[in-house]
């Protein structure tokens, strides 16, 4: 079966008892996904600049402290893609006391050029997903990110028109799991809390945001990380195809 867990919290029982009307998605690793992973990339980019220096450390390590320095400067400074690469190099290297500006400008860069070289892609079976939600609900994707990353994704990916509404956090510098973007993306939706259901990988930012606004939730647990002992999502899914034996 593809659903593990099917329980929840009061707002979200309260919810089950609403006719389902809209059905929205987090992005990034819930409908699309990167053909390189963060430490793959990193260890790339490094050697591509002839980076290194012991303090460095392990790039599993290294990769979780980026993703880290990643959210935390785009929280704080709200710039486009490739500075808030650059202030989380810079701010990876002097916390490990190998400051170089001329470096961490470099590591970024040739971060940046990694992606753009290997890409990024739609999971197997979504397009179709995504088509015949739309024959039945409003669909919509909210996700956190700078806005020229995302909409260049969305685009790319042939999402922006896929769905009935999006909503990129970037563009309003409030990021999930903050329930102010999950109400804008209801209202373009046309559908409360309690009519609709949110699709997505971080429990703490998708799965959390949407519980807090009311909404049904469908955690796409791929990665196999522990969840909130507190509570289960409605549904704990392996791959968002498998949305299809719930919706469809």
């Amino acid at each position: 079966m593809a659903t593990e867990h099917t329980r929840g919290g009061n707002a979200v029982q309260t919810a089950m008892t609403q006719p389902l009307k809209a059905v929205a998605f987090d992005l990034d690793s819930t409908l699309c996904h990167y053909a390189l992973t963060v430490e793959e990339v990193i260890e790339r980019a490094l050697e591509r600049v002839g980076f290194s220096d012991p303090r460095i450390g392990k790039f599993d390590e290294l990769a979780a402290e980026y993703n880290a320095a990643w959210c935390k400067a785009e929280e704080e400074l709200r710039l486009p893609t490739e500075e808030l690469r650059r202030a989380a190099w810079t701010r990876i290297l002097n916390g490990r006391g190998a400051a170089d500006e001329a470096a961490a400008l470099s590591i970024a860069d040739a971060y940046s050029e990694i992606r753009r070289e290997t890409g990024i892609r739609l999971f197997d079976g979504v397009p179709s997903l995504l088509d015949d939600l739309r024959a039945r609900y409003r669909t919509g994707i909210l996700t956190n990110g700078p806005s020229d990353m995302q909409w260049e994704k969305l685009t790319k990916l042939n999402l922006a028109d896929a769905v009935d509404a999006i909503v990129v956090a970037g563009d309003l510098g409030i990021f999930k799991p903050d329930p102010r973007p999950f109400l804008q993306l209801l209202d373009r939706l046309e559908a409360t809390p309690a009519q609709s259901i949110f699709v997505g990988d971080s429990f703490e930012h998708d799965i959390t945001g949407a519980r807090r606004v009311g909404m049904r939730t469908v955690w796409i647990r791929s990665n196999g990380k522990a969840e909130n002992p507190d509570w289960t999502p409605n549904h704990v899914l392996r791959h968002v195809e498998d949305l299809r034996g719930i919706l469809l």
